[in-house]
């Protein structure tokens, strides 16, 4: 199931960047995948929704478990974070390489809203996980403030991995934890004062 709903929306992606999303029918997107239009109303109602593409692709839910437990010897909460994104973007498959949201976005700016709300909704994900992990109550500000940081950093990582196409999961990696190392100096208290 899961295969056939990333098939769809990656190649609903592909068609969006190359021609825009009135250049192709649901028609063509479902003979491209080698589904049926039922199958692929199964997974979406509309091709808008299948280039957005679907909350449960958006982490890798084992790591999600894994973080929220604390199955991990990250010294902080913001390294643990950085490996769950980065368990994510190596659970990404090499059939279904990662396409630039940006370019989604070049080519079809009215899909901003709807990227930013599936953005939201994972966001949500995180939180909750980490007010789980580490024993918050909801709404702690703890949570949103350490979700919207690794959310900044993967997000600046993530624009240097899409710029170029010779990177790996193992380059986003190393980017991300030099990124949270940096992060982590500038939060530091300072050796000496500043003029």
């Amino acid at each position: 199931m899961r295969r056939t709903r990333l098939a769809l929306c990656h190649r609903a992606r592909q068609l969006t960047i190359e021609r825009g999303l009135s250049g192709f029918t649901v028609d063509e997107l479902c003979t491209d995948v080698g589904v049926s239009r039922r199958t692929f109303f199964n997974y979406f109602p509309t091709k808008e929704d299948a280039v957005i593409g679907h909350d449960a692709d958006g982490i890798d839910e084992a790591a999600l478990a894994a973080f929220t437990r604390g199955d991990d010897d990250a010294p902080t909460l913001l390294d643990a974070l950085a490996e769950l994104a980065i368990a994510t973007v190596a659970a990404w498959d090499d059939e279904f390489d990662a396409i630039d949201p940006h370019a989604i976005i070049d080519r079809e700016p009215q899909l901003l809203p709807r990227m930013i709300g599936a953005g939201q909704q994972l966001e949500q994900r995180v939180i909750a996980a980490i007010e789980a992990r580490e024993h918050l109550e909801p709404g702690d500000p703890l949570a949103r403030t350490a979700a919207s940081v690794i959310g900044a950093l993967v997000g600046r990582v993530g624009h240097q991995y899409f710029a170029d196409a010779d990177t790996s999961p193992v380059d986003f990696a190393t980017m991300l934890r030099n990124s949270v190392a940096e992060t982590r100096a500038a939060c530091a208290p300072a050796s000496a004062p500043r003029p």
